[in-house]
C-alpha cells in the first residue's frame, strides 16, 4: 500500500534504531483506558495517531512506509497440532513497540461480548469450555485461514465503519501498522484484538441465533462452539447427513450465511457434533462432566517425569531424541520448560488445589533439587 501521507525528510535507520532502543524501557502508555478510548475515537489525522502512541510522526511514517517490506517482519513456521505448519510473522523490534502501544489502545476501545473468550483479559480456554459442560449436544467448528483471511481493506474498513467512524487517512495508517503483505500477521501484538473487533458484529448475530434456538454460543479465536440440552439439535445450526462415504455433519444455512456474510469460511473438515455419552471436547478440554485435560496429556506428563527420574539430566535428551519418541528437545533446559509448561497448564484447567497438579509440581521441584 503506497503512502498517502505528505513527503517527509528521510529518516536515518541507525538513528531511528537508537531512538527506539532508548525508549525500550517505556513500552506502555500512561493514560487510563478511558482516556485512551476517548483519544482514539477523537482521532482526526495521522499526526494524532503519532501523538496518541507517543511516537515521533516522522518515525511512525518511516517504520510503516519507508522500511522495505521484507525488513519489517521475521517469518517462520511452527507445526500445527492437527498436522501441517502455521506461518508466524513477527514484527521487528521498532514496529513491535508501535504495535504494542496500539494494542494497549485497542484493548481499551474493544468491548468484548460475553461469548468471546480468546485474547480477552480474564478469560481463557477454561471459561470458554465451562458453558458447554454436561450438554446433550456440542457442535464445534473452525473458521478457515482465520488470520490470513483478514486483509488490509477489511481492517481499514472496520476502523472507518460502525462504531468507530474514523476518517479514511486515520484508518489507512492504523491498518498499515497492523497488516503485513495485505493480511493480518499471526505474530503481531495487534492481531488478536483486531480479530475480535472484526468479529464483533458476527458474534452478536451468532449470539442472537443461539438464543433463538435455545443454545449456548462461545468463540475462542477461530474456534466456534454451540451446545444445547434440547432433545434434538437445531437443524439451523447443523444436521447429520448420510452419504455413500458415511455420516457427516452439514452446517445449517442460517449459521453458514452469518459466518460467510461476515467475511469468513467454515473449515468443513473440522466440524464435529458430539453427543452425550460420547467424548465431548471444547478448545481441547473435555466437557462431559467438567472442563478437564485429556487423559493422554496427563499420561505424557507422567511419562516425562518417569524418564527424567530414570535417565537423569545427562541422558534424557538421548532417550527423547529417538525416532519412536513423540517429542525431541533442543536442550535439557528446553525439556524442563516444556514439562513445567504442561504442568502449569494442568493447574490452569483443574485448579491450583488439584491433587494431580500438586503432585506433578512437587515431583518437578524435587527433581530440580536432586538432579
Amino acid at each position: 500500500m503506497e503512502s498517502n501521507l505528505p513527503e517527509h525528510q528521510a529518516v536515518n535507520p541507525e538513528s531511528s534504531k537508537r531512538s527506539f532502543q532508548r525508549k525500550k524501557g517505556c513500552l506502555n502508555l500512561t493514560q487510563t483506558p478511558e482516556e485512551l478510548r476517548a483519544a482514539f475515537l477523537a482521532l482526526k489525522t495521522p499526526r494524532d495517531i503519532a501523538r496518541l502512541l507517543n511516537v515521533r510522526y516522522d518515525r511512525l511514517v518511516y517504520h510503516i512506509y519507508k522500511v522495505p517490506l521484507e525488513n519489517r517482519y521475521t517469518t517462520f513456521e511452527i507445526p500445527k497440532k492437527s498436522g501441517g505448519t502455521r506461518t508466524i510473522s513477527a514484527p521487528v523490534t521498532a514496529l513491535k513497540l508501535i504495535q504494542r502501544k496500539l494494542n494497549q489502545v485497542l484493548q481499551a476501545v474493544y468491548e468484548p461480548k460475553p461469548s468471546v473468550h480468546g485474547f480477552t483479559p480474564g478469560r481463557n480456554i477454561v471459561s470458554n469450555a465451562k458453558p458447554h459442560v454436561k450438554r446433550r449436544y456440542v457442535l464445534n467448528l473452525d473458521l478457515k485461514d482465520f488470520f490470513p483471511s483478514i486483509n488490509f481493506g477489511r481492517v481499514r474498513g472496520m476502523f472507518m465503519g460502525i462504531p468507530y467512524h474514523l476518517p479514511e487517512p486515520v484508518a489507512t495508517v492504523l491498518a498499515q501498522i497492523c497488516c503485513h503483505n495485505n493480511q493480518l500477521p499471526q505474530g503481531a501484538p495487534t492481531s488478536p484484538v483486531i480479530t475480535n473487533m472484526l468479529c464483533a458484529q458476527m458474534d452478536s448475530r451468532l449470539q442472537r441465533l443461539a438464543q433463538k434456538l435455545k443454545c449456548t454460543y462461545t468463540r475462542y479465536a477461530d474456534d466456534i462452539t454451540f451446545s444445547t440440552n434440547m432433545p434434538e439439535f437445531p437443524a439451523d445450526l447443523a444436521i447429520e447427513v448420510t452419504t455413500d462415504e458415511g455420516t457427516r455433519i452439514k452446517i445449517g444455512e442460517p449459521l453458514r450465511q452469518i459466518i460467510e456474510s461476515s467475511g469468513f469460511l467454515i473449515n468443513d473438515k473440522k466440524v464435529r457434533l458430539q453427543k452425550r455419552g460420547h467424548h465431548q471436547e471444547v478448545t481441547g478440554l473435555t466437557t462431559n462432566e467438567f472442563p478437564n485435560v485429556d487423559r493422554r496429556y496427563v499420561r505424557q506428563i507422567r511419562a516425562m517425569l518417569h524418564a527424567w527420574r530414570k535417565y537423569g539430566n545427562q541422558n534424557i535428551l538421548s532417550v527423547t531424541s529417538k525416532s519412536n519418541h513423540p517429542i525431541s528437545y533442543e536442550s535439557f533446559d528446553n525439556f524442563k520448560q516444556v514439562l513445567r509448561g504442561r504442568i502449569e497448564y494442568v493447574g490452569l484447567v483443574r485448579g491450583k488445589e488439584d491433587p494431580i497438579y500438586i503432585k506433578f509440581l512437587n515431583q518437578l521441584k524435587m527433581f530440580e533439587e536432586v538432579f
